[in-house]
């Protein structure tokens, strides 16, 4: 009988995407609901009492900390965050069974995170998936750090204001001006400096490669050299789209 998963993100697609990724497991786990906040996420939990939960760490009622301290510990599934922010902090707990994925999340760290599911589920307790030195405070600490970095870009659209999550954007183009929005379904025009834009957005999601462009990192699929010997990037969108890397640059790009 698999195991009954719940996701949970106050993003549809994100959700979907997890819930996509899962397929290829589905004998193993079985999606059996899933959350768009933190009260659905507790009312969930209650209700259909999953062995795993992919809980979104930052949503607008009730963080994932919240959520979980209100669950207790003994009634705790297998957490696996979901966040859009890395952290080399985060890193620490990565071998335990608390796991956290990157937001988009790539199909082969999702191999990884099935692996340890798969050690942990037989023989889970609660006890086991909390570290003795895990601390929910500390840990939410580091995250809301993340918040004096820019969340949302707002592109004026006639008389409308769209908003698009920094998560969603694959990388940022300077035209003279103005500045050019990619995500993987479009591409806006704003008005903010690519230089004004680089200082409000966290240095450990995106990277300034050239004058002219900043990438986000986890979009970033390879790094190579082009013909003439220059570094480039090959981005993880449908265009796989190659960007020369300045030679400024290249030291930092390097070190990713």
């Amino acid at each position: 009988m698999p195991c009954k998963v719940l996701v949970v993100d106050d993003e549809p697609l994100a959700r979907m995407r997890i819930k996509s990724l899962l397929e290829p497991y589905a004998s193993e786990f079985e999606v059996v609901g899933e959350a768009g906040s933190g009260a659905q996420a507790l009312e969930k939990i209650r209700e259909l009492d999953p062995d795993v939960v992919f809980l979104d760490i930052q949503m607008p009622d009730m963080d994932a900390f919240e959520v979980l301290k209100n669950v207790g510990e003994d009634d705790m599934p297998l957490i696996v965050f979901t966040t859009a922010y890395e952290n080399f902090a985060l890193r620490a707990y990565e071998e335990n069974t608390v796991d956290y994925l990157l937001k988009p999340v790539d199909p082969e760290r999702l191999e990884n995170t099935i692996e340890k599911l798969r050690r942990n589920l037989s023989n889970f307790s609660a006890q086991q998936q909390i570290p003795e030195d895990f601390s929910w405070e500390r840990f939410r600490e580091m995250i809301s750090a993340r918040g004096s970095y820019l969340q949302r870009i707002q592109v004026k659209i006639g008389d409308r204001i769209l908003l698009i999550n920094v998560d969603e954007i694959i990388r940022f183009q300077s035209e003279e001006k103005y500045t050019t929005v990619y995500t993987l379904t479009g591409q806006h025009l704003i008005d903010t400096p690519l230089v004004d834009l680089e200082k409000k957005l966290d240095p450990r999601q995106f990277v300034r490669i050239h004058r002219a462009h900043l990438v986000a990192i986890d979009y970033i699929a390879e790094i190579r050299k082009s013909d003439m010997s220059r570094l480039m990037v090959v981005l993880r969108d449908k265009n796989r789209t190659q960007l020369l890397v300045s030679r400024n640059f290249v030291k930092t790009v390097r070190s990713l």
